[in-house]
């Protein structure tokens, strides 16, 4: 990595993704993310994460070419170019592409609390503690299933993808 200032994207767990300027080296990186670097090859950019995540929250999906199966990302992320080993700032273009693709792949922690318990929303309709239905009002309302669906399918894929590769890893 270079000393100078590159354009990047990061996403943190349950935030939008935003547009930085950093600092072109690992320590910043580093500092970003919280610890060692992982590097994860993904179309035309990199996606950065901490290489030990196995304890942090999921925070974006991603299909990988094994199978056309995908798997999720935990912790915060950072989205650069990287060409010939060198990191250099985004394109205007890829800019605008992996801001977008991000609202698509990334979890929605609105709903939950810390401890990842599911928190109704002033539309449910609870009955001795559980949830009975959440009523659906206007077209807002509808976006908000469709997104509620994709979640769900993200996570049925994710745990398939977590079967697959336990299979693949312990087949003797």
């Amino acid at each position: 990595m270079t000393n100078k200032e590159i354009i990047i994207i990061y996403k943190k767990v349950g935030i939008d993704a935003e547009l930085k300027k950093v600092q072109n080296d690992q320590k910043t990186f580093e500092d970003l993310l919280g610890g060692e670097l992982d590097y994860i090859p993904y179309e035309d950019i990199t996606i950065i994460a901490r290489k030990n995540r196995d304890n942090l929250k999921p925070n974006i999906y991603i299909n990988a070419e094994f199978l056309s199966i995908g798997s999720s990302i935990r912790g915060d992320v950072i989205i650069a170019l990287k060409e010939n080993d060198i990191f250099k700032s985004l394109t205007k273009e890829q800019a605008i592409k992996y801001v977008e693709f991000l609202k698509r792949a990334s979890f929605n922690y609105d709903n939950f609390d810390e401890k990842g318990r599911y928190i109704p929303s002033n539309k449910s309709i609870m009955k001795r503690g559980k949830l009975i239905v959440e009523k659906s009002i206007g077209d807002n309302d509808v976006t908000n299933l469709s997104n509620t669906n994709e979640e769900t399918l993200k996570m049925i894929l994710g745990i398939q993808s977590v079967i697959l590769n336990f299979i693949k890893n312990n087949a003797n």
